[in-house]
């Protein structure tokens, strides 16, 4: 077991010891064990989360190809049906933008699991 901090080290680093009082221990090393496992499971989460989003914009995306699909044979013959076909494919165009961002994030997301994994290692 690592030595007990001094006064001055409690006293300039209360950040740490809040830390040291969650992982319950004065080993460094058990505390950032907590510290990276918190952070994997987070990150965990966050992937999840942006997954789930992926797949509803995924379904929002098809269904509004399908609109645009079938609009295309009938909305140029109504009144205004151009301004919302157009509107339509703007907004399937926006959602498509979108959906390529969210998953360069997800990218991002797991491979920030894959270095967090690394770090956990470290520390077990």
């Amino acid at each position: 077991m690592a030595t007990p901090p001094t006064p001055y080290a409690l006293a300039r680093t209360p950040t740490f010891q809040h830390l040291r009082a969650a992982a319950k221990s004065d080993d460094v090393n058990d505390c950032l064990h907590l510290l990276f496992n918190q952070d994997y499971t987070e990150n965990d989460g966050l992937i999840m989360v942006l997954g789930e989003k992926r797949d509803e914009l995924v379904a929002k995306i098809e269904y509004l190809e399908r609109l645009v699909e079938e609009g295309e044979r009938f909305l140029p013959f109504h009144e205004n049906g151009d301004m919302g076909l157009q509107c339509m494919k703007e907004t399937l165009e926006r959602d498509r933008k979108v959906l390529a961002g969210l998953i360069k994030v997800l990218d991002l997301a797991r491979e920030g699991r894959e270095e967090k994994k690394d770090h956990l290692f470290w520390f077990e």
